[in-house]
């Protein structure tokens, strides 16, 4: 397990600004999770997520609007969803909205500019 790439934390910090009631409970989940495995699929990526159980459950509310934005080696926007399980962060889906390679991103050190959802695309 690892902590969360700087990526990871600014999708689920921008979660937590769209999803205002679950705003508390989100981020205390957000301070906890670790990252069980990793997988740049090429089109993206997929971070599975562990949070412990001691921690504020969230309504299974899935999937969350994650962010959207610009990453470094991605010519369009990316987009970024969170997936919620038993009240728990589990899963972020990262994708490219173009159909560019991902392969030869490294996510962990990617220089990106991310926004809420809410937050349009201006």
């Amino acid at each position: 397990m690892r902590t969360l790439w700087p990526i990871e934390k600014a999708v689920l910090d921008a979660t937590a600004q769209d999803y205002p009631a679950y705003a508390d409970s989100l981020l205390q989940q957000i301070e906890r999770a670790q990252v069980t495995s990793f997988e740049n699929t090429g089109a993206g990526f997929f971070s599975t997520v562990s949070v412990p159980s001691d921690v504020p459950r969230l309504p299974d509310k899935s999937p969350l609007d994650g962010a959207h934005g610009s990453v470094d080696g991605v010519e369009d926007a990316m987009g970024f969803i969170v997936f919620i399980e038993d009240g728990r962060l589990a899963l972020i889906e990262g994708y490219s909205q173009a159909i560019e390679s991902t392969v030869e991103i490294n996510f962990a050190t990617v220089e990106f500019d991310l926004r809420p959802f809410g937050a349009g695309y201006a």
